[in-house]
């Protein structure tokens, strides 16, 4: 239980700060799973085809060469689904999108550490204003180390987890502050 805010005024303040970055690590968490899960569906929708095409690609030569009699059609036929499977592979390799979907999923795993040691913070509520100053601080360094090096989340991604969340008036776990 925090003390009471006659004696210790600086928690009441920092539990108000504490909930707002509690809020913008839910909503960065939601938004970067939501990315993380859209770059491995595209990267899925590359992948598979690319190595359908290659596979049919190398049977389909190996058997136009073992028939010294292949129609022209056929060599053809075998050339474009060979470049095809090429293009989709170098463009899986080009973009990245498995390697930005693990980006995505481990900062947002990072957001969702940072929620946890606030709602842990609002369970043991530091005792004075050095340690609740402290506490503010190392949450600010981590939400700023984390911010630092996430990837971009696209703007429909960050639209579809606003929307998400979008039905909860407060972030759960988190009890509200009196005005």
């Amino acid at each position: 239980m925090a003390p009471a805010s006659d004696d210790y005024p600086t928690w009441d303040i920092a539990e108000r700060v504490l909930g707002a970055w509690y809020r913008r690590a839910r909503e960065s968490q939601f938004a970067h799973y939501t990315a993380a899960s859209r770059y491995s569906i595209r990267s899925r929708l590359l992948g598979v085809p690319s190595v359908v095409l290659s596979a049919a690609a190398g049977t389909a030569l190996f058997a136009t060469l073992q028939k010294s009699s292949a129609s022209p059609d056929l060599r053809l036929a075998v050339g474009l689904v060979s470049v095809l499977a090429a293009l989709l592979s170098a463009l899986q390799t080009f973009l990245g999108l498995g390697d930005l979907a693990d980006k995505h999923r481990s900062t947002a795993s990072m957001y969702g550490a940072i929620r946890r040691e606030i709602e842990e913070y609002q369970a043991l509520p530091p005792r004075s204003p050095d340690a609740v100053h402290a506490a503010l601080s190392t949450v600010r360094k981590r939400l700023d180390e984390v911010a630092a090096s996430a990837p971009n989340v696209p703007r429909r991604a960050w639209e579809k987890a606003q929307g998400s969340i979008a039905h909860t008036e407060r972030p759960e776990g988190f009890r509200q502050t009196a005005s």
